[in-house]
């Protein structure tokens, strides 16, 4: 694909006219058609297949609605019937429209595997800061675009490709170069519009996995991991029934308090944080490198195919520090397997394949506990395939009769596992999901629902900006006063000439008539909203249901600003917000975290 030209292109479909944009990646205009009156020359639309021949496709979401209209276009549809197949993809009711049967359109799709919550790009673009004003023209107009209205789609319509294009930016080399690599590995093109971890199960497997009956933990380890209670391995005995399904493991799990740490065993990974405490200094985290992986070749998890798979984790450990894209793609097939094991549309579905990696892991990682708990150190958090922990007695090593180092090595052996070591100058936690710590260098690593929107480093991935990029200035607060004892009112008065950090953006689905102001104003489906100062200039939105019933937004501010342009050129942000109202968020926040600023 890298030798081909990429087109970004996107459609509109009204009742009497039809709209396709294309442009490159430098955001230039290429082309853009119009339909017509269908006559003996065609209905607007006969050079598109020039235009695309021998290029690859890229919209968001096209796979499921550009490609197929576009597919419709070239075929010489009329406009009557390009509105048809518009309104049928749009109500769900399709009818397994093919995609150009002359095989002219090949595409990827910017919103593929984007996120779990399946964006669409104007949430994304409120996210990323910028306008999200809809057009005036409606699509229920039951005439003919004006001159005027023509000009005004084609601006809008050039937007979201220009949107459409950053999005590929942000993905090339996370998604797109990765994949590629999948697809080169496979050699079959047409895997292109697959997912990758579809790609990556059928590069392992021809035809689907044999589904074990039940658990197949090894003998010598069933019930033979000392301490670990009873109860556990009760829990484990009565899920594993698989005839039942996946649905029978749902909510199992087994709470228990032990070596000074409140333990959750289930089907889901080990958890665990320290009773009481919540900072730490000095604290070492042993993490199990590719933990899933190593677990599923050593229970031979994919049966024949297992020795390819480690063979591809051998390659990857050779080629790591040398080749990056075809390292990222081994290592993109090595952590599939797990997921697809739960997958029922994969060839790998496995669920009691599944559940054993996850209870041998389980038990791996408590028997690594209760090793280094009897040495003497201190448990600090447990959480699916690390552990944290610290010397009580740094200044005391000679007292162990084993060293952690020594319990380590110990563990891989009979494990068949291997660790990596990694430490932190300070580690302060919430609870086993959310904690916050600083290497000795000062880098901050974060986790969990409360803090992870502190980094924005888009060419990592470490940024919101596909899910949910509401509130940063929480974040970005709580973290600070955790790491640098900032009061939160130093850190708003830092910020508050930068909207993007404490905005909302709202949005209603399709199961709702749409969103109203208090007055019953019909807005825009998504919004981008500030808590406001000013009760003369706010207002507040509520979702209306079918039975036209009000629905709050949750956590979002009584008094609503609403602003959908692009916040660059939002002026009077520091007038018009109500900076109590985040303050009050990052109060709470400190508080449940038992944090105290001076």
């Amino acid at each position: 694909m890298q030798d081909r030209e990429i087109l970004f292109y996107d459609i509109e479909v009204f009742r009497f006219d039809s709209l396709v944009v294309f442009k490159d990646i430098d955001n230039q205009i290429v082309n853009y058609f119009w339909s017509h009156e269908p006559t003996d020359d065609g209905n607007g639309f006969e050079k598109v297949r020039e235009l695309i021949d021998g290029k690859i496709l890229c919209g968001y979401n096209n796979h499921h609605y550009d490609d197929k209209i576009l597919t419709k276009m070239m075929q010489g549809v009329p406009q009557k019937g390009i509105k048809m197949y518009n309104d049928k993809i749009i109500n769900g009711k399709d009818d397994g429209i093919k995609i150009d049967l002359q095989g002219a359109v090949m595409s990827i799709d910017c919103m593929q595997q984007i996120d779990l919550s399946m964006p669409g790009l104007k949430r994304i673009e409120g996210n990323m800061g910028k306008s999200i004003i809809e057009s005036d023209v409606s699509f229920d107009l039951d005439r003919p675009l004006t001159a005027e209205e023509k000009e005004e789609v084609l601006k809008y319509c050039c937007y979201d490709v220009e949107n459409t294009i950053e999005v590929y930016k942000l993905r090339k080399h996370s998604y797109f170069d990765t994949k590629e690599e999948l697809v080169k590995m496979l050699g079959n093109d047409k895997a292109m519009k697959w997912n990758t971890t579809t790609i990556s199960a059928n590069l392992l497997l021809e035809k689907p996995l044999v589904k074990w009956a039940g658990l197949r933990i090894p003998k010598d380890k069933w019930r033979n991991v000392e301490g670990l209670p009873d109860e556990v391995w009760t829990m484990w005995e009565l899920a594993n029934d698989f005839k039942k399904g996946p649905e029978a493991l749902k909510g199992k799990n087994c709470k228990l308090r032990m070596y000074d740490m409140d333990f959750v065993f289930g089907f889901g990974g080990i958890h665990g944080a320290a009773v009481g405490e919540k900072e730490f200094k000095n604290v070492m985290l042993l993490d199990v490198g590719s933990m899933y992986p190593s677990i599923a070749i050593i229970l031979n998890v994919l049966g024949d195919a297992t020795d390819k798979y480690d063979g591809i984790r051998k390659e990857r450990l050779e080629i790591k520090h040398k080749d990056k894209l075809r390292s990222d793609a081994l290592k993109l097939i090595l952590n599939s397997v797990y997921g697809n094991l739960k997958n029922q549309y994969s060839i790998l579905y496995n669920p009691a394949a599944s559940s054993t990696v996850c209870v041998f892991g389980q038990m791996a990682l408590f028997d690594l506990c209760r090793e280094l708990y009897n040495a003497g150190y201190k448990l600090v958090n447990a959480n699916t395939d690390g552990i944290a922990f610290i010397d009580p007695c740094p200044d005391n090593p000679i007292r162990y009769d084993r060293s952690y180092d020594v319990i380590w090595h110990e563990w891989e052996e009979k494990w068949g596992l291997y660790l990596e070591l990694d430490t932190f100058a300070k580690w302060y936690q919430k609870d086993v999901n959310n904690y916050v710590a600083v290497y000795p260098d000062g880098k901050i690593k974060v986790k969990g629902q409360d803090v992870n929107k502190y980094h924005f480093i888009p060419e990592k991935g470490q940024h919101k900006l596909f899910s949910n990029n509401n509130l940063r200035i929480v974040h970005i607060a709580l973290v600070e006063a955790i790491v640098y004892g900032k009061n939160p009112v130093d850190v708003l008065s830092e910020h508050m000439q930068e909207p993007e950090l404490f905005q909302y953006v709202l949005r209603a689905g399709r199961t709702y008539q749409g969103v109203f102001d208090k007055h019953d104003n019909e807005m825009q489906r998504i919004n981008r909203v500030f808590a406001c100062r000013n009760p003369e200039i706010s207002t507040k939105l509520y979702k209306k249901r079918a039975d036209g019933g009000l629905v709050n937004f949750p956590d979002a501010p009584e008094n609503m600003y609403v602003y959908n342009g692009d916040l660059k050129d939002f002026k009077d942000f520091g007038k018009i917000a109500d900076f109590n109202h985040y303050l009050r968020i990052i109060r709470k926040k400190l508080d449940s975290w038992e944090v105290v600023v001076l």
